[in-house]
């Protein structure tokens, strides 16, 4: 991949879009721009509260599998997670154009980890900032192990995000990274990741498509009855693992997510 991730970019305008409503599950500053024109103009108008609900019922009409709230509803309970967490430092795997460095208060020094593609496109709209240092290294051909161990990351108890990107890579990726993690961070670090269920992978609903047309195909997915002992053998205990359907009524919000689409969090031991 020698571009910035599309889906990437889609994201960044569900997260935008959310943050024009005035019930919000948050709200993300950043997200627009990081947006081509095409969007930003979308954005604009979903100021006015109808347009902007106009706009959600479309995109859900479109992509009836529901990736506009479950990556919202993903992203509001991850903040609430990594907020809980309260932790020394925090480490963003496949950080894509996620801010939470910059938007969450009191957030401490963070490392964002990504492909350089990714992140050079990231770096050129958000400005950098002391606490925030970036780890460009692609984890389908590169180790993390490696890529920290040069940028200097404390043995620290972190917080780990790992969202959106799991799905993307293959069961050699996955498992050598979360290998890494439990071995970079100490005991205590909550790691939070999201994954889809694996009997989704052979679905062909639009969302699969979309995907694959912009050449990020789905690649990796977890049996949700396996992840405990999945991650048992790699040194995490399972605190936690819900539906991006189920964040979605956790957050009061009835639009269409995928019960397929899940979000996982664990704690070193």
């Amino acid at each position: 991949m020698r571009t910035a991730s599309r889906t990437a970019e889609h994201v960044a305008l569900f997260r935008a879009l959310e943050s024009r409503r005035g019930d919000g599950l948050f709200t993300d500053a950043y997200a627009t721009r990081f947006l081509p024109t095409r969007y930003r103009w979308l954005v604009r108008a979903a100021a006015l509260p109808p347009v902007g609900h106009g706009i959600a019922r479309l995109i859900d009409h479109r992509y009836p599998g529901g990736p506009r709230m479950s990556a919202i509803a993903r992203t509001r309970l991850i903040d609430d997670l990594l907020t809980a967490a309260a932790p020394e430092q925090v480490l963003i795997l496949g950080a894509g154009y996620d801010s939470r460095a910059h938007r969450l208060p009191g957030i401490p020094t963070t490392y964002e980890v990504d492909h350089p593609a990714t992140q050079a496109a990231k770096r050129r709209h958000i400005a950098d900032r002391p606490h925030v240092h970036y780890v460009p290294v692609d984890l389908d051909e590169e180790s993390l192990a490696s890529a920290l161990n040069q940028a200097g990351f404390p043995h620290r108890r972190t917080a780990v995000v790992w969202e959106g990107v799991t799905n993307y890579l293959t069961e050699q990726a996955v498992d050598a990274t979360l290998r890494d993690v439990v071995a970079a961070t100490a005991g205590g670090s909550t790691v939070i990741l999201t994954y889809v269920d694996r009997a989704a992978l052979d679905d062909d609903t639009e969302w699969h498509r979309s995907v694959r047309r912009v050449g990020e195909p789905w690649t990796f997915g977890l049996d949700p009855l396996a992840v405990p002992g999945y991650l048992a053998e790699r040194g995490l205990d399972l605190r936690g693992d819900l539906s991006t359907k189920d964040a979605a009524a956790r957050y009061h919000r009835d639009e269409p997510a995928a019960e397929f689409y899940r979000v996982a969090w664990a704690v070193v031991r």
